[in-house]
């Protein structure tokens, strides 16, 4: 019984990620008569929206490859520096803001990287990152410290780290000569991963398949799905969810490990003749320049998994399925899906979603098995006006609510095109129970988190506020969108570059920095000299010069001492 459970949850989580992606277009209709078909039609819409999506962001990612920019930033406000006052080993009055700014670009297959640290609006300083995918080497150089640059291999490190992993296998199993861990294979795929990327992003174009061609790998597989499941009856049935109920029909489909092993079978059947995956894969190949064959070690894994699936048992497979639940209302569209597993006369809940509409209103919930015992949940209701969702929404675990979620002008067509923009706010209420974790509610009752989404063609950001009473103690933000291309030296030719990995290079590194520009940076950002020193020091300097005062101290009693000794004697 055991393994029949842990087969079909198995089998969840696989068709949960395909029936899915038919519930996030809630006003579509899928007009038909049964299960299958209405699953067929939604599938297909979803794969239409999700190749319209790709096509759209390889053409901005193609104009970014030339110039990216993203900021992180955190602001401070006076109720954080505040409440940060009481932690902090100094004043942080002159504290406002703090940025990340990152600019990448990738170049005749060469990547680029300038970071800059901001602080008050002020730069502090910057690294300079260039990776050669060829070579695997990466040199940097950190300008305010030293003009000289500094370099490590990739493929070295991962080396590196593949042996330090054996050594630490070693100890742990010094009497077990059976242990076995490829590291070999793992420095080597890492350095081909690297490659393979820097190409990739040199010319995306060339490199990923046309939209068209997604669509229809998506499109014949993901319909395959539906091909070998048993219809189950249909009934009509009162959809409720809030405050909001809507009539529907259910329509059942149901997924015996038979039916599983016989999809399974003709998917990788397929997928080993298709020439679409072999062209993709033989592009990859040309762009990894690899001995392998990522074609024929496709074609290897496929055999192996028909192999496998050959001396799969499905005899019990007639009272223990998975059952699949649609509901859909008088329009074609689907407000609902249940996943569950059966097992003779036991039921159990893996998965409901449910979104039933009245006019413009609108109820939810989602709930979701984490195992036999908890479920979380989401359950809400609101409106969507025009092109905007707003509502409130309750997530729970064990019929506990952990957080509110009040949604505000979430744009329901800028999701569909993969952009997503709107507000949350998220508050925690106070426990009503008493246990243990009472005390860590009643802090987060005090506090709300507020995210803000924001995003367009080719630029997007995310901010992310915590308030307190009401009043924002500071925000995280992440800005990105088209920039300037970096400019990569030819790094052949550059000189007195020292090894990483070398003693001797290093030392003679670290003899070429001054930080006379990073402290005259921070004095300009407005960071009193103590506050430098603090920092400078490594967080002892307040230590140390209290041990130097004391000591002075010391050495002025025992002077004073000695004096007095010597006026008694005369």
């Amino acid at each position: 019984m055991k393994t029949r459970k842990k087969w079909l949850r198995k089998t969840t989580a696989i068709c949960t990620a395909a029936l899915l992606g038919t519930a996030v277009i809630p006003s579509t209709a899928f007009a038909a008569d049964d299960y299958a078909s209405i699953e067929k039609n939604a599938w297909a819409a979803a794969v239409k929206n999700m190749a319209s999506s790709y096509a759209a962001s390889i053409e901005e990612s193609q104009a970014l490859v030339s110039g990216m920019q993203s900021d992180i930033s955190l602001k401070i406000e006076d109720s954080g520096r505040s409440l940060l006052g009481f932690v902090a080993p100094f004043d942080i009055s002159w504290l406002n803001d703090i940025t990340l700014a990152n600019t990448v670009s990738f170049t005749d297959g060469k990547e680029g990287l300038l970071m800059k640290v901001l602080l008050n609006d002020n730069q502090i300083c910057s690294l300079e990152y260039y990776l050669d995918p060829e070579s695997q080497d990466v040199y940097m150089r950190i300008p305010e410290l030293s003009d000289k640059y500094f370099k490590t291999n990739l493929k070295e490190a991962a080396d590196q780290q593949a042996s330090n992993i054996e050594s630490d296998i070693e100890e742990l199993t010094p009497d077990d000569t059976d242990v076995d861990i490829p590291t070999d294979n793992f420095a080597s795929a890492y350095s081909d991963s690297i490659s393979l990327s820097a190409s990739l992003m040199s010319d995306l174009s060339s490199a990923l398949p046309e939209a068209s061609v997604i669509e229809t790998l998506l499109d014949k597989y993901g319909s395959m799905l539906f091909d070998n499941l048993t219809e189950g009856e249909s009934s009509q049935e009162t959809l409720t969810a809030g405050d909001i109920s809507q009539d529907c029909t259910v329509y059942e489909g149901q997924i015996s490990s038979a039916d599983a092993v016989k999809t399974a079978t003709e998917l990788l059947e397929a997928a080993k003749s298709d020439s679409d995956i072999e062209s993709i894969l033989n592009t990859w190949n040309d762009k990894l320049s690899s001995d392998e064959n990522l074609y024929e070690s496709f074609t290897t894994a496929v055999d192996k998994g028909l192999n496998a699936l050959k001396d799969t048992d499905t005899s019990d497979s007639e009272d223990s399925y998975l059952s699949t639940k649609i509901w859909v209302d008088e329009n074609g569209r689907i407000a609902g899906r249940a996943l569950e597993i059966q097992e003779g006369d036991t039921t159990t809940p893996i998965l409901t979603w449910q979104m039933p509409e009245n006019g413009s209103d609108f109820g939810y919930l989602l709930t979701i098995a984490s195992d036999d015992i908890n479920t979380y949940s989401l359950s809400g209701s609101g409106q969507i006006d025009g092109d905007k969702l707003n509502g409130t929404y309750e997530l729970s675990l064990a019929d506990s609510i952990s957080a509110i979620i009040e949604v505000k002008d979430y744009d329901t067509v800028s999701a569909k095109e993969g952009n997503l923009n709107g507000n949350y706010k998220i508050t925690f209420p106070s426990s009503d129970t008493d246990n243990e974790d009472d005390y860590y509610s009643s802090i987060l009752e005090n506090f709300a988190l507020v995210l803000d989404l924001n995003s367009e063609k080719d630029s997007g950001s995310v901010a992310l506020s915590i308030e307190n009473a009401g009043s924002t103690l500071g925000t995280l933000s992440i800005t990105g969108g088209a920039g300037e291309a970096v400019e990569i030296p030819d790094l052949a030719s550059l000189k007195d570059v020292y090894d990483a990995n070398n003693n001797d290079d290093m030392n003679a590194y670290a003899a070429t920095l001054d930080f006379t520009s990073i402290m005259d940076n921070l004095s300009k950002a407005g960071v009193p000299d103590e506050v430098i020193t603090y920092i400078l020091s490594g967080g002892s300097a307040t230590e140390d010069s209290s041990d130097t005062e004391a000591s002075e101290n010391s050495e002025t009693s025992d002077n004073a001492s000695d004096s007095s000794d010597t006026d008694a004697a005369a």
